[in-house]
């Protein structure tokens, strides 16, 4: 199990925040999860997205945000967020990642002139690119910016993975220097956390994101099934400790 210090005094609440209690908060539910979103149906979970342009899954709970993962299939998004009357798209996903997107900022920057900004005439709301907790986020975010000084960028999309709730605080706040609303798009505990680490971070976690009025807009990793400690929901497709932490 991970050793964690959760320190009380680490999760600092804003005391200036016009958030309604929930408001925040929404579900990374993956595409091809086959559970119902209804399960989490609570006034503490109003929004959702799957890491794609379409809807997948069974839902009329929740609005649907599309995502425009990478840069394949993006000639598509424009008729994606039509059809499904979108009005919000997230981009890139974590660009500054090998492992995931793996764009550099130029060409995410060229893509996004080309196929997200025509999106703004339309009122849809545009996220920038989600960017990593490893050290490569910032960098890349400013260098991305350097080459969309025109673009249309509505919120700051992050991803944080991390050891202890207050290593999130500070990770979080460094992206305050934009001027912008925060979207934490993902965020949990490293890899080899136990369930009884999750249980025990994820109240401070959502105590320090719901009372940061600069945070606007999270989702925890995860909504689904794997086995793993992460899970909030059980191979019985009902909501795990942590699921009714997340709820409650």
């Amino acid at each position: 199990m991970l050793g964690l210090t959760l320190l009380t005094s680490a999760v600092v609440i804003a005391s200036n925040t016009l958030q309604v209690w929930g408001a925040k908060r929404g579900l990374a539910w993956p595409s091809d999860n086959y559970f119902d979103p209804a399960i989490f149906e609570s006034s503490q979970i109003n929004w959702f997205y799957n890491w794609g342009q379409n809807n997948t899954a069974a839902n009329d709970v929740f609005p649907f945000y599309a995502m425009q993962w990478n840069g394949g299939g993006i000639q598509s998004l424009a008729s994606a967020v039509a059809s499904q009357k979108a009005t919000v798209v997230l981009g890139f996903n974590e660009p500054d990642n090998a492992g995931q997107a793996n764009m550099t900022p130029e060409d995410a920057a060229t893509l996004w002139k080309q196929y997200i900004q025509p999106l703004a005439a339309d009122g849809v709301t545009l996220v920038s690119p989600a960017v990593t907790y490893g050290g490569y986020g910032l960098p890349w975010m400013d260098q991305f910016f350097g080459n969309c000084t025109s673009c249309t960028v509505d919120k700051i999309a992050i991803h944080w993975y991390g050891g202890w709730t207050g290593d999130l605080q500070p990770f979080v706040e460094s992206f305050e220097k934009y001027n912008k609303p925060i979207w934490l798009t993902e965020f949990g505990l490293s890899w080899d956390a136990g369930a009884d680490s999750y249980e025990e971070f994820l109240p401070l976690a959502l105590e320090y994101l719901d009372g940061n009025a600069n945070v606007e807009k999270y989702a925890f990793f995860g909504a689904f099934y794997s086995g793993g400690a992460e899970d909030m929901i059980n191979a019985d497709g009902q909501l795990t400790a942590l699921g009714q932490i997340y709820v409650s």
